[in-house]
């Protein structure tokens, strides 16, 4: 049937529909309207016609499995995971890697555009050396036997591979799938992480475990002093994701750190304190502040391992202990990195900092958007964002790293 002889209200699971992809939405599907209602399709792009099958039709919207891509975009490539498409972890599968570069840049401009910040100082989108292959770790959820995500799905996807983990990730994905997960099924356990390390170390157990700790080995070259460290980390706490992008983003952010070399600086959100300790050779002194306990645990035993004298780490939320750490720090000389998560920094956190602004300020994100709407409150009178980096953490998917480098404006007090 010809598209403007279907009624999309009557369609059912397993019928057939053909539509031109008008637009992303937020989460990078592909978006058309017809006859008054929004069609989702995963691996589609705009401009392309598609056909497709339709997997569930609600009262306003479609979702679409493309079948046969009728005119494809230029940029179109072959996905490599055979579940690409139905799983929720990956979005541009289907798109040459230049050009996924080039769509998260356009993003993160986007979400610039309402600020005052413009022309936006962003000197690069760095790509990563490895598009498949170098995640170290992944969660499988259940109920029942665990998977991924799936996209608008209710139920998880049992996932056969995931090409975009490192090889030990991949391995024992695929010999727990083969086995059903069954050790941890029989235990009633519903989320495993499979996580694997650079110095070749894997685990794989509970995402929260009851009984004793796993403590996992990572290396790292200390970019300012040429030196090989070596972090202990539990095995369920929150690490950078992409092994091959890590040393690159530990450059970034104590590149400007060195540049200051502050009399005080403070790190919150420390987690096990990577970028403090990084960063403790070019500072007189290092502050963290951490609220899991697990993490201050492994920063404490980081610094002895590395063998730093000026690293101090406080145990404890942001919003509770940052206030009276930048009242201490010294007017001149004082620096400060925030790595919040994705919702970005809470409103009481952001008027803390404006109320005692350091000299300068290193901002971490994990998400574009909420970092754009800080961005624009702290530069609103307090700050001047010198210099924003891109960093591809995570390609094939619809994440971006930045690290954002702001300067207090001279004349606020």
């Amino acid at each position: 049937m010809e598209p403007e002889t279907v009624k999309i209200e009557q369609l059912k699971k397993g019928d057939s529909l053909t539509v031109k992809i008008e637009r992303f939405t937020k989460k990078y599907l592909g978006e058309a309207t017809q006859q008054g209602k929004t069609i989702l399709v995963p691996g589609a792009i705009p401009g392309e016609t598609i056909r497709g099958e339709v997997l569930r039709n609600w009262k306003r919207r479609l979702l679409l499995k493309p079948t046969e891509i009728l005119v494809p975009d230029e940029n179109r490539v072959e996905p490599e995971c055979k579940h690409f498409g139905i799983c929720a972890g990956c979005q541009f599968q289907h798109i040459a890697y230049e050009q996924q570069l080039e769509i998260k840049r356009s993003r993160l401009e986007e979400y610039f555009q309402d600020t005052s910040i413009t022309p936006l100082p962003l000197r690069s989108i760095i790509p990563s050396p490895n598009p498949y292959g170098y995640r170290n770790s992944i969660t499988v959820h259940g109920p029942g036997e665990p998977g991924f995500w799936q996209v608008k799905g209710i139920e998880m996807l049992r996932n056969e591979e995931c090409p975009i983990c490192v090889p030990q990730v991949e391995e024992n994905l695929q010999k727990q799938r083969s086995e059903g997960f069954i050790e941890f099924t029989e235990q009633g356990i519903n989320n495993v992480i499979i996580r694997a390390t650079k110095v070749g170390e894997v685990y794989v157990g509970a995402e929260q475990p009851e009984e004793e700790i796993s403590w996992l080995t990572e290396e790292l070259e200390n970019p300012l002093t040429g030196k090989r460290n070596q972090f202990v980390v539990p095995a369920h706490a929150f690490w950078q994701g992409s092994t091959p992008m890590i040393p690159r983003l530990v450059e970034e952010v104590v590149r400007p750190i060195q540049a200051a070399q502050p009399e005080m600086l403070i790190e919150s959100y420390c987690g096990v304190g990577l970028f403090g300790l990084m960063s403790a050779p070019v500072a007189h002194t290092v502050m963290g502040v951490e609220g899991n306990s697990l993490a201050v645990e492994a920063a404490r035993r980081n610094q002895q391992n590395i063998g730093l004298q000026n690293f101090q780490i406080i145990e404890g939320n942001t919003e509770q202990h940052l206030e009276q750490l930048l009242e201490q720090a010294p007017r001149e000389g004082s620096s400060l990195i925030v790595d919040p998560p994705r919702s970005g920094l809470p409103k009481k956190v952001l008027k803390q900092i404006l109320r005692h602004p350091p000299q300068q300020l290193v901002y971490v994100s994990c998400n574009p958007e909420s970092l754009a709407r800080n961005l624009s409150q702290l530069c609103h009178e307090t700050f001047s964002l010198q210099e924003m980096v891109g960093l591809d953490l995570f390609p094939q998917t619809k994440h971006l790293e930045c690290v954002a480098v702001l300067e207090r404006i001279s004349t606020n007090s």
